[in-house]
């Protein structure tokens, strides 16, 4: 693929994102208690500079507004994510010759006012069961993501959840020590200390080192994606206030000793001040808000 294919390519996903952002922000606008961060994510990328960043990809440069709740900023999460466990594979050959597993954890549905004291007990259940013994003899390292959705059925309800890359021992996939869903499911829920049984998928990443890296990878990158979809305003507003000051990555054992940055790539609240974009450097755009698309200049 050429530069210039390259530079069309990260403008139609920038333009894309972008126009989320718009209406992510003006949706915060709404309520005294968003607007600071509905106007920062306004403010997101408003100029883009493409630089050559090597392979001949070209790097958005611009003020990223750093919220959660930017689509942009998500993306960039996502993208910075990727480029992180693959420096964690190349720094640790050995990972890609371990046994991995992708596990996803849930609870019910909680309403929007909840969220924080929900995702509060969800955690101290997750830190619960990390001490039970199955998990001590068998789970080496974790890199767990949070993820909080739109209900499905309950649109005004809020649906949190944890994807949690796990490096364990062969021996949890064979033998007394074999985990199917069924007692990851059992597990989760009594860490949860409930009487419903949740929903949990646990599947395994295989196959040769160069293939179990990807699979890994792709896993780490889809835990941190950013929202395709445009909630109710009044949703997000809520979820916005609930999720305030609150961080969405956390790692341990040895992948939190081999990579200890995983703890600290992790999109919070808007904070810092505009780059300064030189005109040298590569080829500027700005945002257009009458034709909702990035012209250069």
């Amino acid at each position: 693929m050429t530069i210039i294919n390259y530079y069309d390519e990260i403008l139609q996903t920038m333009t894309v994102l972008k126009r989320q952002a718009e209406q992510t922000g003006q949706a915060l606008l709404r309520s005294p208690l968003t607007e600071g961060a509905g106007r920062r994510i306004l403010e997101c990328a408003e100029q883009v500079s493409l630089m050559n960043g090597g392979h001949y990809r070209p790097t958005p440069i611009t003020f990223y507004c750093k919220h959660r709740q930017c689509p942009i900023c998500q993306w960039r999460r996502s993208q910075t994510t990727c480029a992180t466990m693959h420096q964690l594979f190349e720094q640790n050959p050995c990972l890609a010759e371990g046994k991995w597993l992708y596990l996803t954890l849930t609870v019910r549905n909680c309403q929007t006012s909840n969220l924080r004291e929900t995702l509060k007990k969800m955690t101290t259940a997750f830190q619960r069961m990390t001490r039970r013994r199955f998990w001590g003899d068998n789970v080496l390292g974790a890199i767990r993501y949070t993820e909080v959705s739109v209900g499905e059925s309950e649109p005004h309800t809020a649906h949190p959840h944890f994807h949690c890359l796990l490096l364990v021992r062969p021996s949890m996939f064979a033998g007394n020590n074999y985990m199917s869903e069924e007692r990851w499911a059992d597990a989760w829920a009594s860490a949860l200390q409930e009487h419903y049984a949740p929903m949990v998928n646990a599947k395994r990443l295989g196959g040769s080192p160069e293939e179990t890296r990807g699979k890994v990878v792709t896993r780490a990158v889809y835990s941190t994606k950013a929202r395709t979809d445009q909630p109710d305003a009044d949703w997000l507003i809520a979820v916005t206030q609930e999720l305030k000051g609150l961080r969405f990555v956390q790692a341990s054992g040895v992948l939190g000793a081999m990579r200890p940055q995983l703890n600290d790539e992790d999109v919070t609240e808007a904070d810092g001040a505009h780059p300064r974009i030189q005109a040298h450097l590569g080829t500027r755009f700005h945002w257009d808000h009458q034709s909702q698309s990035y012209h250069s200049f």
